[in-house]
């Protein structure tokens, strides 16, 4: 799953195919969770925070031959767009002017990093490692969370064949008989119920478990004051979990999330993607690429999970994994 997000982001954002479910690029995908083990062991042992400590340490120089890794491939699609932009005298027209005929049609929208690049071209103070920088983040936060929330999703379609067929029936509905038609913007409207299920999966197994802000007024909780300057965490996992919010709050119920039971609800009671004007930036993305995934997976394969949830042990990383594999069987319908 994570080679597909890999290639999703890669494909979309970055407007370059590095066909990591053909196998390429496996080390990138192992540096990325090699890189979030270590931020969370660094992270609770405040005597490897000095950098000259740390990278002096063993774990601390494998973080840097993954960190090494991780802005290789970025270099590596960041040179690949490059050579594609100058390949043809006429790109910048291509992309800046339209005919008749393409404003008929549209305009063809450009990658992310075709802007970030024209940006460095345009203004030299914005450097190549800039790009480089933004770039990093846009691949590690564009298919990291987005694999595990994938995951997660199918685990839970497998664990609940009455909610999986609800699903599946969704899908029948809107795609018929034919398993091999593509997936369009429309389709994507259209799964309402498919929608609640990945927002009752984000709920119970959020992508990201907790994140950090920092504190810029007092404010008092359970008789404690917070003073400005204090970072504090929030843990979705748990905020996700208030029986007074959610009743009986480890039962997995999509109807959570149909409208009517929706309202009224507060705005920060369920934060899958942050909060605030920090939130996740890609959220209205990664929710139309998991309908597509999963819109696919479903209309092909009847899904089974094959630990119940108490056998299944999660740890906070970065993102929300399981100790152990998420063992499933797909069947072909």
């Amino acid at each position: 799953m994570t080679s597909c997000t890999l290639d999703v982001i890669c494909q979309t954002a970055m407007g370059v195919s590095i066909n990591a479910q053909s196998g390429e690029n496996r080390d990138y995908v192992k540096a990325i969770h090699d890189i979030g083990n270590t931020f969370m062991y660094r992270g609770f042992r405040p005597w490897l925070y000095p950098e000259v400590i740390f990278y002096r340490t063993t774990i601390g120089k494998n973080f840097k031959a993954n960190l090494q890794c991780i802005q290789g491939l970025t270099r590596n699609v960041m040179k690949q767009k490059k050579a594609e932009m100058a390949s043809s005298d006429k790109n910048t027209e291509e992309m800046e002017l339209n005919t008749n005929d393409n404003c008929a049609l549209g305009k063809k929208r450009k990658a992310f990093l075709e802007l970030l690049l024209e940006l460095h071209l345009q203004d030299p103070s914005f450097t190549e490692e800039d790009v480089r920088e933004e770039v990093d983040t846009f691949m590690f936060a564009g298919h990291d969370t987005t694999a595990m929330a994938l995951s997660w999703s199918l685990y839970c379609l497998g664990l609940y064949p009455d909610i999986q067929k609800t699903a599946r029936e969704e899908l029948d509905a809107i795609f018929g008989n034919d398993p091999k038609r593509g997936v369009v913007r429309e389709d994507l409207m259209k799964m309402k119920y498919l929608e609640c299920v990945i927002k009752e999966t984000l709920r119970l197994y959020p992508a990201v478990p907790m994140f950090s802000r920092e504190c810029n007024e007092s404010f008092t909780v359970l008789g404690h004051t917070v003073h400005p300057g204090t970072m504090c965490f929030i843990f979705a996992y748990a905020l996700h979990r208030d029986p007074e919010v959610f009743p009986e709050p480890e039962k997995f119920d999509p109807t959570r999330f149909f409208p009517e039971n929706s309202k009224g609800r507060h705005p920060y009671a369920y934060i899958p993607f942050s909060a605030g004007s920090r939130n996740c930036i890609g959220q209205k993305f990664a929710m139309l690429e998991m309908k597509t995934v999963l819109a696919h997976i479903l209309r092909r394969f009847h899904i089974t999970s094959l630990d119940q949830r108490d056998k299944v042990v999660v740890y906070p990383n970065i993102t929300l994994r399981n100790v152990n594999p998420l063992r499933l069987h797909f069947q072909l319908r």
